[in-house]
């Protein structure tokens, strides 16, 4: 069965779903060598209970990932439809969830045309400015310093961006490799 990949559509709720699979199995695993050590032994105190106690350390660390995503949604479809008509042609990304230690940064479209990344969130309290910081400072720290990084809370001005930057390639009709690079790295920033 193939998952959405990261930063394409419907990421979100797939990767949700495959967490919850993965915690319930990596549970699973724990509690059947403990019952396997207590049938076999008679009591709780022994070896097994150990192995199953480490066992279960991998399963906790799939948990805190089930809830690091328990209140994300995909983004709706129709928004997702009305923004892809606009991107066509250019390296973009969806439902993206950028980290820093002091927050986090949803994104649910960014696209990259060039030297050029603009993004659209629809968070009004979003700080844009940290955003576009953090994204840019990645970029320069991966071989990308002359990156413009631009973050739209109002979609109408995202959609006319991506129309001028698929317009801008259109003329240039260039296949940039820098850009997929420069999608990368704002991928692994993402959750």
């Amino acid at each position: 069965m193939k998952y959405a990949e990261k930063g394409s559509y419907g990421y979100t709720d797939a990767h949700k779903r495959r967490q919850i699979r993965k915690t319930i199995l990596f549970f699973l695993l724990p509690i059947a060598i403990f019952l396997t050590g207590y049938f076999t032994t008679g009591s709780r105190e022994n070896y097994f209970t150990i192995v199953a106690v480490v066992g279960s350390l991998p399963a906790c660390k799939e948990l805190v990932n089930v809830v690091m995503f328990a209140k994300r949604r995909s983004m709706p479809k129709a928004l997702y439809e009305e923004i892809a008509s606009h991107t066509e042609g250019l390296e973009a990304a969806y439902e993206l969830v950028l980290t820093t230690y002091e927050t986090t940064y949803s994104l649910p479209a960014l696209v990259i045309a060039g030297n050029t990344v603009a993004g659209y969130t629809p968070q009004r309290e979003m700080q844009t400015g940290r955003a576009q910081a953090h994204i840019q400072k990645a970029l320069e720290q991966n071989g990308f310093p002359k990156a413009e990084v631009q973050i739209f809370r109002d979609l109408k001005e995202f959609l006319d961006r991506a129309d001028a930057l698929a317009a801008e390639k259109t003329q240039t009709q260039e296949m940039n490799s820098q850009e997929a690079d420069m999608r990368r790295v704002i991928l692994a920033l993402s959750i």
